[in-house]
């Protein structure tokens, strides 16, 4: 780990530009073998899956266990698709029946900047730049990324103006109030972890990153945890992943049997 003492200064822009330099490039990405160990609240269970992800278009998952599928997640811009094997039935939805299961808002941007291991910023809003509130300090041996509304209101809680509290979330339109972190490895720039904390809500999403590995000529996280975190149950996934290619010739097979019923 690097001291924070010797970590150079460097500002929020630059810092957003290194790290998007160094994310995960391709036009065509396969990862032929992943583990999977999920503990949740009343169940445990691993399981297997590949990953197929062609940049800005489609993502394509599939899980099994023993060889055998046992579903099919399939991402696009504007909508979910899945297909249940076991149970026979198939879903068509936008995103938020993935939003709904990890208690915080999905779209194809934000999984696919997870997948590429990119900057991205929690409040995408075309009115201006993404990371326009952002700032960048170092602690821990890390630089982070932080979105200045946090700042801004760690002042106005220190101070104990319950009244200012209130007038600057309502300026923010009624949004759900969300810290993000991303917290940023000084040597390679590589994205270490990412912290997402809904304060209004009360839950929190958190991703881990490490065991980096050489595809190609760049580096790519071989280690994911996520954490979700509410009132009322955890959720935790384990993933390792191996066999990674970004060969051209990927196929993105989705098809839902025509005798399958729809989800509820």
């Amino acid at each position: 780990m690097v001291s924070t003492e010797s970590i150079r200064p460097i500002s929020t822009n630059r810092l957003i530009k290194k790290v998007q330099e160094k994310a995960f490039d391709y036009d065509m990405l396969a990862i032929k073998r992943i583990m999977c160990q999920y503990d949740g609240p009343q169940e445990k269970a691993s399981f297997r899956a590949n990953l197929k992800s062609e940049k800005d278009r489609q993502i394509l998952l599939t899980i099994s266990k023993i060889n055998i599928p046992l579903a099919r997640l399939y991402l696009t811009h504007d909508s979910v698709k899945m297909v249940n094997y076991l149970k026979k039935e198939y879903l068509e939805e936008g995103y938020d029946f993935l939003s709904d299961i990890v208690h915080m808002d999905l779209d194809f941007h934000l999984v696919q900047s997870i997948i590429s291991n990119d900057a991205f910023s929690y409040y995408d809003d075309p009115r201006s730049n993404d990371f326009k509130e952002f700032v960048s300090y170092a602690d821990s041996g890390m630089y982070i990324l932080q979105s200045v509304k946090n700042r801004k209101l760690d002042k106005i809680e220190r101070k104990g103006k319950e009244e200012k509290i209130d007038r600057y979330l309502k300026k923010m339109d009624g949004d759900e109030f969300i810290v993000q972190h991303l917290y940023i490895d000084p040597q390679t720039f590589k994205i270490r972890k990412i912290t997402l904390d809904d304060q209004t809500n009360d839950r929190k999403v958190t991703v881990n990153f490490s065991e980096f590995v050489t595809v190609g000529r760049q580096l790519y996280p071989g280690d994911i945890s996520i954490r979700f975190e509410n009132a009322e149950k955890d959720l935790s996934m384990q993933i390792k992943l191996s066999k990674f290619s970004t060969g051209k010739d990927q196929s993105f097979n989705f098809n839902i049997p025509d005798k399958y019923s729809r989800m509820n």
